[in-house]
């Protein structure tokens, strides 16, 4: 009897540590845990499911490819590093960008040392109903790097924006919503690593830099909707 007392207290231990995930590689510098069976998607995978000009730079999908993880990193680069200002401007493109939006969470959570903007949510548009969770990041703000001037860039080529994605259907919710946090609390980025992975792309300047207060009272302007 104490046997079976044991081994169920010992399944119940390692139950709860979580799902169990293995490190992948988005780009150099940034790796994230993910479910084995999760595999990369190639660039024509990519293309096809994502036919933009913002598609992902690194891809997976489960293997009934019914749940998505991305990464999109930024072309140009981000002229400041106050998160909340950001925060308000993905806040108002996600409610715009659905028929529906309910937040779960939405804030500002710091993960291996890096601040993050957090979203999770369900969505409704075109009566399909998606779940939904993203962390945004600056890649050059880190927990030393957040006194920086927001006029000096640093390191090199540093400042684009880090957007991770998890998604999958509502009726899939239930069982990946713990898998997509415990994805999210696995992120680890090397500022440097990843700096240079980016291809190089041009410092914004002051003069004519449309700042990221300027961005958002502009969407206020042209009368975002204020859903939450």
């Amino acid at each position: 009897m104490k046997n079976i007392v044991f081994i169920c207290l010992a399944l119940f231990l390692m139950s709860a540590r979580g799902p169990k995930l293995v490190t992948q590689k988005m780009v150099d510098g940034i790796t994230v845990g993910m479910p084995k069976d999760f595999t990369q998607m190639s660039d024509d995978d990519i293309a096809n499911k994502y036919p933009s000009t913002k598609k992902p730079v690194s891809m997976y999908t489960n293997l009934d490819r019914t749940v998505d993880f991305g990464l999109n990193i930024s072309k140009s680069r981000w002229g400041g590093l106050d998160l909340n200002i950001l925060k308000g401007i993905f806040h108002a493109t996600i409610v715009d960008s659905y028929d529906t939006v309910m937040f779960i969470q939405e804030d500002i959570v710091s993960i291996n040392g890096r601040p993050y903007i957090r979203y999770e949510y369900n969505s409704i548009f075109d009566n399909t109903q998606g779940y939904h969770y993203m962390l945004i990041s600056i890649l050059a703000k880190t927990v030393g790097e957040a006194e920086v001037d927001k006029e000096k860039l640093a390191p090199d080529n540093a400042n684009h924006l880090l957007i991770f994605n998890f998604y999958c259907s509502k009726a899939f919710q239930e069982k990946y919503q713990p898998i997509a946090g415990a994805m999210m609390q696995s992120i680890h980025v090397n500022t440097k690593q990843a700096c240079n992975a980016i291809p190089s792309a041009e410092k914004p300047v002051v003069k004519g830099l449309v700042t990221p207060e300027q961005i958002l009272e502009d969407q206020k302007k042209r009368g975002t909707k204020n859903k939450k």
